[in-house]
């Protein structure tokens, strides 16, 4: 597996080009389970439960969550995997360019704080970027993740619905979308862990991923064109 410097090189690579990714390269069988809202109780179950496969994922955080489960949250960081969700999980462009901000800067500089580990990476609430977001998040050099395919546990979707969904997407380079503080994700999980297995992929975070099966530039551009929008808006679920 690559280096913390390598998951590093890979991550600024893919962020010197300033635009989200949807997707790593599509040359290699490894996937990224990806789980927003954290931290919380259900968290270190996962990365209990992806330890017995030898598999990891990463977790995008809020910051609202972070000093009670400060033990967790270095735990992800020492793993490499951990990314920012903003302080409260607010609809960012309903807010004002000063509010976007502070969502995002106070959430970072707390996990900075706990884990004493700089964050590279960064996911929207609800998907929803904004101009003003990107513009911050590109001046410290982080990449913005959005995913492949949503697995809709935070529409209430039954653990059968959420496991046909992330199957869907066991292909390279995927990046699927989980949360793993809901009882109906986790049995889900429980599943698709050994069929990732039985495929023959691994599942990875997303600074390894990156390093593992880099996307090219040109399909950085070329997804950021291809899917902006389709995952955003004020009335989609919380993600």
């Amino acid at each position: 597996m690559p280096t913390p410097l390598q998951q590093q090189a890979a991550v600024a690579r893919v962020a010197a080009v300033g635009v989200p990714i949807y997707r790593a390269g599509n040359q290699k069988r490894y996937v990224a389970l990806t789980f927003d809202d954290g931290p919380g109780p259900g968290t270190a179950k996962v990365m209990d439960e992806m330890r017995k496969y030898g598999f990891r994922a990463t977790f995008f955080t809020n910051g609202k969550n972070m000093d009670r489960w400060q033990d967790t949250l270095k735990r992800v960081a020492r793993a490499q995997a951990l990314g920012d969700h903003t302080w409260s999980h607010r609809y960012l462009p309903g807010l004002s360019a000063a509010a976007q901000i502070r969502e995002v800067s106070r959430s970072v500089r707390r996990s900075e704080q706990i884990t004493q580990k700089a964050v590279m990476l960064f996911r929207p609430p609800y998907g929803a970027g904004t101009t003003t977001v990107t513009d911050w998040i590109n001046q410290y050099r982080m990449v913005q993740v959005l995913w492949t395919q949503d697995s809709r546990d935070s529409l209430g979707a039954p653990w059968t619905e959420i496991l046909s969904r992330s199957k869907q997407f066991i292909t390279p380079g995927s990046i699927i979308l989980l949360h793993e503080n809901r009882g109906q994700t986790l049995k889900a999980v429980n599943r698709l862990l050994p069929e990732i297995r039985r495929r023959g992929f691994k599942a990875v975070t997303l600074p390894e991923l990156l390093a593992l099966n880099p996307p090219s530039e040109a399909q950085l551009r070329r997804d950021a064109g291809v899917y902006a929008g389709t995952n955003t808006g004020k009335n989609d679920p919380a993600r």
